[in-house]
């Protein structure tokens, strides 16, 4: 089978994945309404509702999330900003276990369009690192303007905080398709995309536990 073949069907499998929890929960919350309207003198189920309401917003997020991150969402000039890239990150990992620390005014950040692929870059780097505190925790975002390019640093800090090993293998510069699976398959999109500009995805852990993705995109600041 083609790679590309393979990842895009891993893709779409790592999207069914995250999808079928929301698209369950939508499912159960119409039953329960369903039940409900048996009784006419019954009362309007608002836990029903809210359940509904919930699972229907987070599908929708996750779907804009994964539309820009995997999929070709970036326009007709292919650029995509930071910005953007914020608020699809923080409605991602809205209601969950990590928060994002993303200020609005991050310094060093560029303001307006770049290419999309940083953006794709930076998006993937942030599900990895959110996938690398199952405890809960934070994942925190720099930028630097650098003589050379652009430099980014998704941050992960949490108890717990690791990434596995089938994500660094998904990371290395010789990874192979044929070891992908829907679980690492983005790894392996990031480090393709970043190398396609001519940079590198480096992972490493501190002393004290923090997980940093970093990423220099040469000659970005002038894109």
């Amino acid at each position: 089978m083609p790679d590309d073949l393979k990842v895009a069907q891993l893709l779409s499998s790592r999207i069914c994945h995250d999808l079928v929890g929301p698209a369950g929960a939508v499912n159960a919350g119409l039953e329960l309404l369903e039940d409900g309207l048996s009784d006419a003198n019954a009362p309007i189920d608002l836990p029903a509702l809210d359940l509904i309401k919930k699972s229907a917003g987070e599908s929708t997020r996750r779907l804009a999330f994964f539309r820009i991150a995997f999929g070709f969402g970036a326009g007709a000039k292919g650029e995509a900003t930071f910005d953007q890239a914020r608020e699809l990150a923080a409605g991602f990992l809205a209601g969950g276990k990590v928060v994002l620390d993303w200020p609005e005014a991050l310094e060093s950040q560029p303001p307006g369009g770049v290419p999309a692929s940083m953006v794709k870059v930076l998006l993937n780097m942030v599900l990895i690192a959110t996938e690398a505190l199952p405890r809960g925790g934070t994942v925190g975002l720099n930028f630097a303007a650098l003589d050379d390019g652009l430099g980014m640093a998704v941050l992960a800090r949490g108890e717990g905080a690791a990434l596995k090993d089938d994500i660094c293998g998904s990371l290395a510069e010789n990874a192979a398709a044929d070891g992908l699976t829907a679980r690492n398959v983005h790894g392996y999109l990031a480090q393709t995309l970043a190398r396609g500009s001519g940079a590198l995805i480096e992972h490493s852990q501190g002393s004290d536990g923090e997980i940093q993705l970093a990423v220099m995109f040469p000659n970005a600041t002038d894109c």
